[in-house]
């Protein structure tokens, strides 16, 4: 081989493991920080779904979220450690084949105003996500044709053992953030932040709304300035949108969004007096109210009772009808007092339907779903304010299984170099120490 044929043979390898750590890696941090916010993918894929007038069942779209999170992570790790150098490049294109005009439709259309690919973590435009798509297509076009000049990081022998690990954490991880809360948590209203600024009601009209009313099947739009239509006259109230929000001026500890709760029919703003009644509060957020199930009511009342123990007044805060409301009062019996609020918000504060907040003078002390609540230990005694009576800590339990994962990724890495410190050792031995003739 002469030299120009080596430094080109060089630049290949060199290009090759770029595109390959970098193709690899966007898969690998895809599918994680979707796995760690599973109902925010969740949302996203609702939103996908409703602007192409499709309704899908939410245990089908759950499903669908759980698997894009393990497929993407479990390619990207393939990518990453050169695992299945034939296969892996093949399946990037394939998928990147179905991403690329997908994505080119939401940067034309702009059906929602981010593509979710990496959570909530980054967001970047549609448009920004098409180019990235272009670029990675390119990196999988190249990866089909070079991918075997670079060297693997797991032997062949030894390859399906780290994607049996890489599987399993993922299915983990997503299940672990379905349940809980996110492992990570990006979003705004994060456990220690203060959920309303202390001067928010004097900034309440840097948040524009729009009120929408129907009638005769016509729907009309009115803003926060503009006199309200007369039910009596046939109209009815249909939503409200939130046009705006500001930043809070207070520490660091507010939120920069604007949280607003609203009266039984959506028309006044009680922010101030739904949250300002209590030095502690548990809130009871259902986003949907029609989707929550008649089977969690006892253990809403178990959960009210263990906070009126606590000495917390308990709310329940949610995005229903106003007949919505009403069957949830026949159904349920509430002894607690029920707002509403945008759908968008309740979901950014906490994830689940429901999910719970404890406030302590006005500040996320834990958030958690109904679901992973343990009913039995809501009766412990002598637990006062403390989250890990009836919760599970989300960060502890990511830097666990992560720990687990790597160590058990270790074990192939180990076995697949074990050979070739061997070779290289009885190379060098060869070399140093010849035998003498």
């Amino acid at each position: 081989m002469n030299k120009a044929d080596s430094t080109a043979s060089r630049i290949i390898y060199i290009l090759t493991w770029i595109f390959r750590i970098l193709l690899g890696g966007t898969f690998v941090f895809s599918g994680f920080v979707k796995a760690i916010d599973p109902w925010g993918s969740l949302y996203k894929f609702e939103e996908y779904l409703a602007a192409m007038g499709m309704p899908v069942l939410h245990t089908l779209l759950i499903t669908g979220v759980f698997a894009l999170c393990v497929y993407e992570f479990t390619l990207g790790v393939s990518l990453l450690l050169g695992c299945y150098r034939r296969s892996s490049p093949i399946l990037a294109l394939l998928t990147m084949c179905f991403m690329l005009p997908l994505t080119l439709w939401i940067a034309i259309s702009d059906p929602v105003s981010d593509c979710g690919c990496f959570g909530d973590f980054f967001i970047i435009s549609n448009w920004s996500t098409f180019w990235k798509n272009v670029i990675l297509t390119l990196m999988a076009v190249w990866l089909i044709k070079f991918n075997l000049r670079a060297t693997t990081i797991i032997s062949p022998a030894f390859q399906w053992l780290g994607i049996v690990v890489s599987l399993a954490y993922m299915m983990v991880i997503c299940f672990c953030g379905y349940l809980f809360q996110p492992l990570l948590d990006f979003r705004p209203y994060k456990a220690g932040t203060r959920l309303i600024a202390q001067n928010s009601h004097e900034d309440v009209n840097e948040v524009d709304y729009v009120f929408v009313y129907e009638k005769d099947g016509q729907r009309k739009e009115f803003g926060i300035d503009d006199e309200l239509p007369d039910e009596n006259d046939g109209w009815s109230f249909v939503e409200r949108k939130q046009k705006g929000s500001h930043k809070s001026g207070a520490e660091g500890t507010e939120s920069d969004k604007t949280f607003r709760i609203w009266s039984r029919d959506g028309e006044e703003d009680v922010t101030d007096e739904a949250l300002g009644r209590s030095d502690c509060q548990l809130l009871l957020l259902m986003p949907s109210m029609a989707e929550v199930s008649a089977a969690t009511t006892w253990k809403i009342n178990a959960l009210q009772e263990w906070a009126t123990e606590q000495e917390s007044e308990v709310i329940a805060v949610t995005d229903g009808t106003q007949e919505q409301i009403r069957n949830w009062e026949e159904m349920a019996l509430p002894d607690y007092d029920i707002y509403t609020a945008d759908d968008t918000a309740i979901k950014e504060i906490a994830r689940g339907n429901p999910a719970v907040v404890m406030l302590k003078d006005g500040i996320i002390e834990w958030k958690s779903t109904l679901a992973s609540i343990d009913a039995d230990k809501l009766e412990a005694e002598g637990e006062k304010y403390k989250p890990s009576v009836i919760i599970t800590n989300p960060s502890d339990t990511l830097k666990r299984l992560t720990l687990i994962y790597i160590m058990c990724l270790a074990v192939p890495v180990a076995m697949s170099f074990m050979p070739r410190i061997r070779n290289a050792y009885s190379a060098y031995r060869k070399k140093s120490f010849p035998k003498s003739e």
